[in-house]
């Protein structure tokens, strides 16, 4: 049998297809915008590259504009545009475009459609430098939309495209360069595009921006990229609505809300990882890790390609659900913040950007990304919980000694297990030892401390106090002066009425615990309790003697 090919008449592309493009092409609608910003990052580092503009320079706009009920979104950027003579076919094409993967952050050529879905009319206006045009072309969505429903006829998809769109030209500064997407009339899903609120802090999510100044650790972490070979590409990005201008940036921060609001999640060093051989390097925060993160803007760790986001907090929680069997070690993610840049050009993302396409170089990624960083979050996370239990028990040891110090003078062998707990407590905060503490928690009780064996040693240096004579018929007053040189003899003599005298006893009898006062006694037996058993088992002793005394007990 003679196998021949299929005429190219008899291939038809429906215009069903659109609806694949557009609505389901994107879990998050706002996704198409994220397309448009990516397309311009493409466009700015082009025009870097070609010293069109400067190193640094390139400047995305997201405007807002139109009325409440007709709103319009509008993303411009100031990179090299696109020559009249191509700009239309390029415009109009689906699937086609010229770029490519290891180069440009888009390189599919359909992102350009998803505004299709969410509008009335798409607008693409562009113009180079050295040309005195700009070209326009425009898409009539609720047409194309009209193709796309079950109940239409198909048609092939290229005779649908010119049937819903027209081309023109304007004149333009022979200087400019620029290429500005319009999506007018937002309508459905699309109008909630225009709600500031929600547009910036998505923006900062997935942005190809720089970090903000309120993160302290941003300087280390562009050094590092530049010391891998792999500097972060950033842009200038920023929301214009009515007369507000806001630069997007990440929204990484020195600390990050918890679901409980009194205990954010602070930022106290960053652990920096690299797999050049694998094509990857990162970040994690170590934090106190109070709790899970309740913005969504940063919590867990992301993954990054060319600086722009891949899915959300998911593909990390994914990792970390996959090293039990149980699948709990996948909640813990949410407690950290990190970034992971993939730079191995073999690994791509899917259509969606929700994840990569199946290949051997992203399955090993993967698997080492697993071990490394959700693994290693995990710890952190447990490391965080026993610090915080242990310095717990620190404070209410440190408690307890204070209490035991706080007195007029202290008996030697006191003050030697005193300052033996002291030196106890201080190995016990070394950071080696805390390595999920709260350095500023450790740092406190290190102080504290310190001031605990000033005091000691202050009171070590105290001479004995002479002990106080017992008053007739109970409590000790003060002897009173001999004025007159008679009277009291040494202050032995007491009250002046029968003359004799009550004799305390001498030094060696007061160095018998056995003759302490009972307060003092209290607080020996305490600390003595506290120093081997902890002070909640002391607390607890002494609440439980207590309760029996109230009971009427011996």
């Amino acid at each position: 049998m003679t196998k021949a090919q299929v005429p190219a008449d008899s291939v038809i592309v429906g215009s069903y297809s659109l609806e694949s493009l557009t609505t389901g092409m994107y879990e998050d609608p706002r996704h198409c915008i994220r397309e448009y910003v990516q397309n311009g990052y493409d466009a700015i580092r082009a025009a870097r590259a070609v010293e069109l503009i400067g190193p640094a320079e390139g400047l995305v706009t997201v405007s807002i504009s139109g009325s409440q009920s007709r709103p319009t979104i509008t993303v411009k950027d100031d990179g090299t545009g696109i020559p009249s003579a191509q700009a239309v076919g390029i415009l109009v094409s689906v699937g086609a475009s010229t770029k490519r993967s290891t180069l440009n952050a888009g390189f599919r050529g359909i992102g350009r459609l998803a505004g299709i879905a969410y509008c009335t009319t798409l607008r693409f206006s562009t113009t180079v430098a050295g040309e005195d045009v700009a070209t326009i072309v425009e898409f009539d969505c609720g047409r194309l939309r009209g193709f796309m429903k079950p109940s239409a006829d198909y048609q092939d998809i290229r005779e649908v495209i010119r049937q819903c769109s027209t081309s023109d030209i304007r004149t333009a500064p022979v200087d400019a360069h620029w290429t500005e997407v319009e999506m007018i009339g937002l309508t459905g899903v699309g109008l909630e595009f225009a709600e500031i609120e929600k547009l910036v802090p998505y923006l900062r999510q997935v942005c190809p921006t720089d970090y903000s100044d309120r993160f302290t650790f941003a300087p280390r972490i562009r050094n590092f990229a530049e010391t891998v070979g792999h500097p972060i590409g950033s842009i200038e990005v920023e929301t214009r609505y009515k007369r507000e201008r806001t630069q997007i940036l990440k929204a990484y921060d020195d600390a990050t809300p918890t679901s409980d609001p009194r205990k954010p999640s602070t930022v106290n060093d960053i652990e920096l990882i690299n797999n050049a051989e694998l094509g990857w390097h990162g970040w994690i925060a170590r934090s106190n890790f109070k709790g899970e993160l309740t913005d969504d803007t940063v919590a867990g760790v992301r993954f990054r390609m060319k600086n722009i986001q891949i899915d959300g907090s998911s593909l990390i929680e994914t990792l970390g659900s996959e090293l039990t069997l149980g699948g709990t070690e996948g909640r813990l993610q949410r407690y950290a913040v990190g970034e992971i840049f993939i730079t191995n050009p073999a690994v791509i993302p899917n259509a969606r950007r929700d994840g990569f396409e199946d290949s051997a170089a992203w399955r090993q990624i993967r698997t080492d990304v697993k071990t490394k960083v959700a693994k290693r979050v995990v710890t952190l996370v447990r490391e965080a919980s026993k610090s915080r239990t242990t310095l717990r028990s620190i404070a209410s040891e440190i408690a307890g000694l204070a209490r035991t110090i706080d007195a007029e003078w202290i008996e030697p062998v006191v003050a030697d297990r005193v300052a033996a707990t002291i030196n106890r407590i201080l190995a016990r905060l070394k950071p080696e030892k805390l390595t999920g503490g709260d350095p500023d928690e450790v740092g406190g009780h290190v102080s504290r401390l310190k001031t605990l064996q000033e005091k000691l040693d202050e009171l070590r240096a105290r001479p004995k106090p002479e002990p106080e004579r017992p008053q007739e018929g109970g409590g000790n007053v003060p002897a009173p002066e001999d004025d007159d040189g008679g009277g009291a003899d040494d202050g032995n003599d007491i009250g002046g009425g029968s003359g004799e005298s009550d004799d305390v006893g001498d030094d060696d009898e007061m160095d018998s615990p056995d003759a302490w006062p009972a307060d003092r006694m209290l607080a020996a037996v305490r600390f003595i309790i506290e120093s081997e058993q902890g002070a909640e088992e002391a607390q607890r002793i002494f609440a439980a003697a207590a309760a029996h005394l109230a009971a009427g007990g011996p």
